[in-house]
């Protein structure tokens, strides 16, 4: 690509505008042109409803055939990710993403950049068939990549290592990783997935933030926490607030400390600026008395900067064997930035959970515990009730390497 004045540049993902060549004649048929004529009937269907969908599936075998190929890409999260290819004057800002992005039917995304490598004031020279133009970093982002009204965190952390269903070579990864990743989550029956900010040194004000946002009949399932220095004690204090006290090993947890964060949300339009202690949850929460079963979440500790691969395989091994996948998937990995083998431990998620897509960073100081224990199929047992927050399993990790797992149907 061409330079413009230092611009970072890239081309445009989004789908140029198609003119549907429809037939000026006497007895039009709008239905019929729907039906025969490419992509009508899929430009249409993108727009309804889940329920309008279902009942046009119901109409004959071309629209149940579409109607059904836009539902499968609603239930799917989507991704992209940037990275560069080449050396010196020849480096090229490639943007690969999956089939369905923009199409499916998201609720919330995380989206991670590389600061040492993009900064958000930058400017993005944005190439499509025949314009050119430019736009801030957020812009691009808000512009190009996330769907409309949807809540997105931007996570500056030291290095992204996500891995995804693209042609990437080791090298590419080990020399040039990627410049910014981001991950849409679908919106998953019986589960809301939200966002906040927290001070967790605040018990006062972070018990006021969480009934804001969580409600009464609520529980989480699923914990992210990505804060700029590390929480030691008051990270409890969220545990405390967020986690339940007489089973805390059932909420898969995963997160750490990263440059910045920084929420783009339109459940509060207060804005509010943020300090260093703030800290970021993204949950996965779900009404206790749902007796659905179409939602999991796992969590896991890999501890150890000198593990081979084999070694670190057969940790990976055993959390599969011990996790329960459903139809869809989706992964979060939180490694130690001092780690040295980190392009090996990003290779070996793929070989043992193929086809999941997994959202990476390396962080300063890693927050997780595990939570892929075998179903109890003995009975319900009373549960020994923790003291004080001190009773929580450790949740503060270094060296080590946090996968978290939801999975759902």
């Amino acid at each position: 690509m061409t330079s413009h004045g230092g611009a970072f540049c890239i081309k445009s993902v989004k789908q140029p505008k198609l003119d549907a060549n429809v037939p000026c004649v006497k007895d039009f048929d709008f239905g019929h042109c729907l039906a025969s004529v490419y992509p009508l009937l899929d430009i249409v269907f993108k727009y309804l409803t889940f329920m309008d969908l279902r009942a046009c599936s119901e109409v004959n075998q071309s629209w149940k055939e579409v109607a059904e190929r836009v539902l499968a890409k609603r239930r799917t999260a989507s991704w992209f990710t940037c990275y560069r290819v080449g050396y010196k004057s020849r480096k090229a800002n490639i943007m690969a993403h999956s089939s369905n992005l923009n199409f499916n039917n998201v609720e919330m995304g995380v989206i991670l950049y590389d600061c040492n490598r993009i900064k958000l004031n930058k400017y993005i020279c944005l190439h499509d068939a025949s314009t050119l133009s430019r736009k801030t970093v957020p812009e691009y982002i808000e512009e190009e990549l996330v769907p409309n009204s949807v809540d997105y965190c931007l996570l500056a952390v030291p290095r992204v290592v996500s891995y995804f269903n693209v042609e990437r070579t080791t090298k590419d990864i080990q020399d040039h990783g990627s410049v910014f990743d981001g991950l849409f989550i679908p919106k998953i029956p019986n589960i809301r997935t939200i966002m906040f900010h927290c001070n967790p040194s605040k018990k006062k004000e972070l018990e006021d933030t969480a009934r804001l946002y969580i409600r009464p009949e609520e529980e989480v399932k699923c914990l992210l926490l990505f804060c700029k220095k590390q929480l030691h004690g008051s990270l409890y204090n969220i545990l405390d607030c967020l986690v339940p006290k007489d089973n805390p090993n059932r909420v898969a947890l995963g997160g750490g400390v990263i440059h910045g964060t920084k929420t783009f949300q339109r459940l509060c339009a207060e804005k509010k600026i943020y300090t260093v202690k703030d800290t970021v949850c993204v949950t996965f929460l779900k009404e206790r008395d749902c007796v659905s079963d179409n939602f999991r979440a796992y969590s896991c500790v890999i501890k150890g900067s000198d593990l081979t691969k084999a070694e670190f395989d057969s940790e990976l091994e055993e959390f599969k064997q011990n996790v329960s996948l459903k139809n869809h998937s989706l992964g979060f990995r939180i490694c130690c930035s001092a780690k040295y083998q980190d392009v090996e431990e990003l290779q070996s998620f793929p070989q043992i959970f193929p086809g999941i897509p997994l959202l990476g960073l390396e962080a300063y100081g890693e927050i997780g515990w595990n939570t892929f224990h075998k179903e109890d199929t003995s009975g319900p047992k009373k549960s020994k009730r923790l003291r004080h927050s001190r009773d929580y399993p450790h949740a503060e990790n270094f060296w080590s390497t946090i996968f978290v797992l939801v999975t759902w149907d």
